[in-house]
């Protein structure tokens, strides 16, 4: 079974720029370039770090568990009936033997397809909880930015070269923490055809976890 959820780095739609190239500014703008009060935070921690992040990844790797067992039995079960199989079709009639061929491609077949829903779900279960973290995230950031009277905050992990020590992270972190300490994760994706999309489309990827 695909590991949907591993090597997770999260990258949510973020309200606020994710990086920024500075360019010598025009002497007419001179001016507005200063009044700029630019913050920072360091979004890959926090989507590793957080109580939220870290309750999503820990359900997703159980229910990833969960499934990946669930797959093993049936396929280790169709393999020992494979093996029946090859050793009955030189005891029975060729059109017995076809009959059994087709019935367990049939079952093959629905093995593929029940794979395929549980890949479904997981995308979908990530994608949802994703959804529910990051308005919170942003009305945080947004917040403490205006607190702090910044204009512009900039993610960390996309900034190469800063003399600003305006890293609001930690009080991000906190207030993110206490508002919004877990997050119920539902793995019941909508009902969508096999192979017709994951249901909940690309999802971003879910919060950083490293194997």
């Amino acid at each position: 079974m695909h590991k949907i959820v591993k090597g997770l780095a999260l990258g949510v739609g973020l309200a606020f720029a994710a990086g920024a190239v500075v360019l010598p500014q025009a002497p007419a703008r001179a001016a507005e370039a200063e009044a700029a009060t630019i913050a920072f935070v360091d979004v890959p921690r926090i989507m590793r770090d957080s109580a939220a992040a870290k309750s999503v990844r820990t359900q997703l790797d159980r229910q990833e568990k969960a499934y990946e067992a669930e797959i093993k039995a049936q396929t280790e079960k169709l393999r020992a009936e494979e093996d029946q199989l090859k050793k009955q079709r030189a005891s029975i009639a060729a059109d017995a033997f076809a009959t059994k061929q087709r019935e367990f491609q049939a079952k093959v077949d629905s093995l593929r397809q029940q794979v395929e829903r549980r890949r479904q779900q997981m995308a979908f279960a990530q994608d949802d909880a994703m959804k529910k973290l990051e308005p919170v995230f942003n009305q945080i950031v947004a917040e403490v930015a205006k607190e702090v009277g910044a204009t512009i905050v900039l993610d960390t992990a996309r900034v190469l070269v800063s003399s600003n020590n305006l890293n609001i992270t930690d009080t991000v972190m906190q207030r993110l923490d206490a508002k919004l300490p877990s997050i119920s994760v539902n793995f019941n994706a909508p009902a969508t055809p096999v192979g017709g999309g994951s249901g909940a489309g690309a999802p971003p990827p879910p919060p950083g976890r490293n194997k």
